[in-house]
Formats: structure tokens, sequence, C-alpha cells
């Protein structure tokens, strides 16, 4: 124990930073599962998909988006410019849950689209990852069907 401590007392700038960088990390993490009006579990999207036809919009790669997703989701490339997004407009005044793999990427695609409009978007927390442990399904087909092209 004392060689630790030894340690830490040695290198106070390197532990400080890490203790920085876990506290950051663990914020960020904490402020994510607590921000209102910005999730929603896979149960609650399948009620927003069922009673409010809410658009689900797939931001992963587009491999990931052949392996596997929402019935219906539409596959949207988040390196598209703003201009290019425009052809969502006309979800702009639908329910919209936003997806990824794990909710991380789709979390900060769901501040972009805040930003250009999209008031009723939400992210899935958990992403795909959280939707398949719920026990629900995904599909490969249609991969090429709801892939839009700009």
């Amino acid at each position: 124990m004392n060689e630790i401590l030894d340690f830490l007392m040695a290198n106070w700038q390197l532990s400080g930073l890490m203790v920085l960088v876990i506290g950051a990390y663990l914020m960020f993490e904490f402020m994510q599962q607590i921000m209102p009006g910005n999730g929603v579990s896979p149960d609650e999207a399948v009620v927003m998909i069922n009673h409010q036809n809410a658009v689900v919009l797939d931001v992963r790669t587009p491999q990931e988006y052949a392996t596997g997703h929402i019935l219906d989701a539409i596959h949207v490339d988040t390196a598209d410019s703003d201009a290019k997004l425009k052809y969502l407009n006309k979800y702009s005044q639908k329910p919209i849950i936003v997806v990824c793999a794990h909710g991380k990427r789709s979390a900060l695609f769901l501040k972009r689209l805040k930003s250009l409009g999209f008031a009723e978007a939400v992210n899935l927390t958990g992403g795909l990852h959280a939707w398949q442990n719920a026990g629900l399904p995904i599909t490969t087909a249609g991969a090429t069907k709801h892939r839009i092209k700009t």
C-alpha cells in the first residue's frame, strides 16, 4: 500500500490527470442518463412507433445498418452536411427516434437535429444494443430500400 502512495505522490501530475479524466467520463455518462426528454427506452420507442407514427433514423454505418436494423428505419449518413440533410425536413413535425449501436453517436446527431429545428427528436437510450436486449426484433430486409440517397 505504501508503494502505491509513494508512486502517486511521485507522479502527482499524472495521478491528478487520471482522476480528472475519470471524473469527466463519469460526469458525461451521468449527464446522458439524467437529461430529460433526450432519451427513450426501447419500450417507449415501441409506443412512439406504434401510436405516434414515429420515424426511426439509424445513424450507424451502412455496414452496421445492413447487418440488422429496426423495421422501416431510415439510414442517415451523419457525415452529410446540413444542406444535404434537407431531405429530412418532411419529418420535422413528426416524432423522430435516432438510433445507433449504443446510443452515443445518436446522442450527438440528436443535438444536430435539434439545432436544425427537429423539436420532437429523441435518442434511443442504449441504442440497438438495448433494443435487442429488450427482445425486440431487427430485420435485414429493405437495407437498400430505406437508405435515402441525396
